[in-house]
């Protein structure tokens, strides 16, 4: 029988698993702008899918990367209860803060680079021809804005386990006190 510790490990392994691959097949279905040949075979579909794919591929992005900012900080948590605690009240707090948060990354993934001064364009038609560089370029774009979304993300992942361990560092040292 698999211990707490390893049913938590596999569930947050899963929950990542999840979140790569809504976050791949979404980042390329808005890259490729796949939703317009989904249109042709299943319109209302194709409607539906061309209308939430952003927010599928933004969502994902935010998910991934609290979780893998959660996984990190909790790695540096010696304790095994304390860990599992902190664990549940991280996870509790991403998702009271994923909607807000969601919007704060987006937008300031949204900084920076963006593409726009041609350089980027210029090198993919000299490498893929004009025909396939307007597709290569609004991948790239996209995929690039995908992971700066889950590094902003993970950034709050990680402060989310801190603020979660700190509770726990506080009952636990009150625990210690008292007993000593």
């Amino acid at each position: 029988m698999a211990s707490r510790e390893q049913r938590e490990a596999g569930v947050l392994a899963r929950l990542t698993l999840i979140c790569v691959a809504v976050g791949a097949f979404s980042t390329l279905s808005y890259g490729l702008s796949a939703s317009i040949a989904l249109r042709f075979t299943y319109p209302s579909l194709g409607a539906w899918w061309d209308a939430h794919q952003f927010y599928f591929m933004t969502g994902a992005a935010t998910a991934l990367g609290l979780l893998i900012g959660i996984r990190i900080g909790r790695r540096c948590v010696a304790d095994a209860p304390r860990r599992s605690r902190s664990l549940i009240v991280a996870l509790v707090l991403a998702v009271i803060v994923f909607v807000p948060l969601l919007h704060v990354c987006t937008a300031a993934a949204r900084l920076g680079w963006s593409a726009s001064d041609g350089t980027t364009w210029s090198r993919i038609v000299d490498y893929a021809g004009y025909g396939a560089a307007k597709p290569i370029d609004k991948l790239l774009i996209a995929s690039v804005y995908f992971m700066k979304i889950v590094g902003f993300a993970l950034l709050a992942g990680l402060a989310l386990i801190a603020v979660a361990v700190v509770p726990s560092l506080m009952i636990g040292g009150a625990r210690t006190e008292t007993a000593g």
